[in-house]
């Protein structure tokens, strides 16, 4: 248990990862080593007793210090975050301390996000011949004995020595100067951004949008047209999704028949429940209940109800007296979740409602390569090679440079947040709540983010009293709306690859909101605010089953132009060379009209085909590229 032992001031601000209820590969070595002395911050001192220590003993300790302002004892890792006036005086007293096996300090980026520096590391090999060079260096400076990674290869965890001379980021930056070493980085002390005929369908707007006072009173048929891809699939028992979180209450009465083994990430034996000292530990629980709550008697339907769930504890929950409770977790944990969930339990779909600030990354030597690394792993071998399907939501900052790390990578999907009057999620939309989703840069889609009805730990441990939560808000929320949708495409097609996933959910995307979708990407036309659109689940479940009739994903330099989109009765194509075949084809697989191209702009006359979704096609010696087109009228 936490124990609050003195009031800590803006602990909110304390640490610095950010958890949403709101990859790029890792081929360079991450932020420097150099000059990190001067974001070292002056106001906060990490402490790690030795074993044995008691509470009354750190108490007296902590207490005999003038220049400790306030202290909060955390359980994991078992570490003390003290408050300082003055950092220097407190560092002399502390060092003098025998019971003190370790006192180290915070990286800040001077806005209000901080990272603590635990007295452990990462080191990964760029080839395991070289372990014999890096054990030399573990006996030269008395580290302790390498311990390896269980799913990044060649990755291996390395120990301080107690009352080392030596801190844990100056031994990164000597060891990061050898030839033999991939890369360097710290295990970081983090604090993330997280956002957060049953009989409660009628509330979840999400899934049918009937614009009802009780939903919200939005805008009706803005919703993910989940109704309609229940006509469908429901979700296949063989498709798995791990909620990397705060936990998921695995005894709710609407989630526990689709509930698998879990796992805590932060080496507790909670096999994936969450310890609810906190309110806000029901997080893991709302996520878990919007992408697959079973279909039965009581409470909500997640999207996908026949799939399976699997309960991963990330983070946790601590509340300083007179400050409000945030998350806290590890590199180390973040990246063993991810390990686990795809190689050990065999996921699916990740889906990962946090976080960390943009701004806090630029600052940490070293960065958080594990995570990045562990993201890269899942993608390339996740699903047999397929690749694990990983969400991230996009963060609630209403920022527009962007999504959050690690939504912004190249191997992670980033989830912005829609209403129910399918606006982008903004501080005037017609939700009435004050908060915005990040949006531009490389956001992929949105989904669902305010407002949305989804279960609770049951009783006093969660958000509120009871099994449910009817106001699961931020791109937290968004997150697992999109996980859940993707796991209905790979219920129809469990073969298709995490990219080809990607990018049927993304062509199939409902073009709302009035916003200029005056960009063109790979999956068709895309805007700033909501990136290919609102997700359609039926649109997409239909695609997802004829897609074999696009050729799989690859890397491509074709593009072309699209232009009406929507149209009505002609479309005008503009090709980048005047040869290859235009295909117009329906989503049931059928080949509406072929043209062999000999000039690089042509127009198609529509008259004649219904109103619907279509896909255009251009091929090009063994290429193809594909975008998106609506007719209407």
């Amino acid at each position: 248990m936490v124990a609050k032992i003195r009031k800590i001031k803006n602990m909110k601000s304390a640490l610095g990862i950010a958890l949403i209820c709101l990859l790029t590969t890792v081929s360079v070595r991450a932020q420097s080593y150099n000059d990190y002395h001067k974001n070292i911050a002056n106001n906060r001192l990490l402490l790690t007793f030795t074993a044995g220590t008691t509470a009354e003993q750190k108490q007296a300790i902590i207490s005999n210090c003038s220049a400790v302002q306030s202290f909060l004892h955390v359980p994991f890792p078992p570490v003390t975050i003290c408050e300082v006036t003055d950092r220097s005086l407190a560092e002399k007293y502390f060092a003098e301390q025998p019971s003190l096996s370790q006192v180290s300090f915070f990286i800040t980026d001077h806005q209000g996000h901080y990272a603590g520096v635990l007295d452990n590391f990462f080191v990964k090999l760029k080839d395991d011949n070289f372990k014999p060079m890096l054990q030399e260096k573990v006996r030269q400076l008395r580290l302790s004995l390498p311990q390896a990674d269980a799913f990044i290869p060649r990755l291996y965890k390395l120990t301080l020595p107690t009352n080392s001379k030596l801190n844990t980021i100056a031994v990164c930056s000597l060891l990061n100067t050898e030839a033999w070493v991939e890369y360097v980085s710290p295990n970081y002390l983090l604090q993330p951004l997280v956002t957060s005929t049953d009989p409660l369908y009628s509330r979840q707007w999400s899934l049918s949008n009937e614009g009802t006072i009780v939903q919200g009173g939005g805008t009706v048929d803005a919703d993910m047209d989940v109704d309609s891809a229940w006509m469908l699939t429901t979700g296949s028992i063989d498709i798995k999704i791990s909620i990397i979180d705060s936990g998921v209450d695995t005894l709710h009465p609407d989630l526990i028949d689709n509930i698998l083994p879990g796992y805590d990430a932060l080496g507790d034996s909670t096999d994936g429940y969450p310890t609810p000292i906190e309110k806000e530990d029901g997080h893991g629980t709302c996520c878990a209940g919007i992408v697959a709550a079973a279909q039965n008697t009581i409470g909500i339907s997640g999207i996908a109800p026949n799939c399976k769930l699997v309960p991963v504890r990330a983070f946790y929950y601590v509340k300083p007296q007179g400050s409000a409770a945030v998350p806290l977790s590890t590199s180390e944990a973040f990246a063993n979740a991810m390990g686990w969930s795809w190689k050990v339990a065999g996921a699916d779909i990740l889906s990962n409602s946090w976080g960390l600030p943009n701004n806090l990354l630029a600052f940490l030597p070293g960065g958080v390569l594990p995570v990045e690394n562990a993201i890269q792993v899942a993608a390339d071998s996740g699903r047999l090679g397929k690749g694990a399907v990983q969400f991230f939501s996009s963060g609630n900052e209403n920022d527009s440079t962007g999504p959050i790390w690690p939504a912004k990578l190249a191997r992670t999907i980033a989830v912005n947040a829609s209403t129910m009057c399918d606006e982008y999620k903004n501080p005037n939309d017609c939700s009435g709540e004050s908060w915005g989703g990040n949006w531009g840069g490389n956001l992929d889609f949105s989904a669902p983010g305010t407002k949305v009805a989804t279960t609770d730990i049951q009783g006093t441990k969660g958000f509120i009293n009871g099994a449910y939560y009817n106001s699961f808000n931020g791109t937290s929320a968004a997150c697992p709306n999109a996980a859940g949708v993707a796991a209905l495409v790979l219920s129809v097609r469990p073969d298709l690859k995490s990219e080809d996933v990607r990018h049927v959910m993304a062509i199939t995307c409902d073009k709302v909101g009035g916003y200029a979708y005056d960009s063109s990407r790979l999956s068709g036309s895309w805007c700033n605010e909501l990136g290919y659109g609102r997700l359609n689940a039926y649109q997409a479940v239909q695609f997802a089953q004829v897609y074999t009739s696009l050729q799989s994903l690859k890397p491509t330099n074709l593009d072309f132009k699209l232009y009406p989109n929507p149209a009505s009765e002609t479309i005008t194509i503009q090709t980048e060379s005047a040869s290859g075949t235009l295909q117009l084809i329906g989503l049931l697989g059928n080949l509406v009209q072929s043209v062999d191209i000999t000039t690089i702009r042509i127009e198609l006359s529509l008259v004649g085909i219904p109103q619907g979704m279509y896909v255009v096609q251009w091929s090009n010696n063994s290429q193809s590229v594909a975008k998106r087109l609506v007719i209407g009228r």
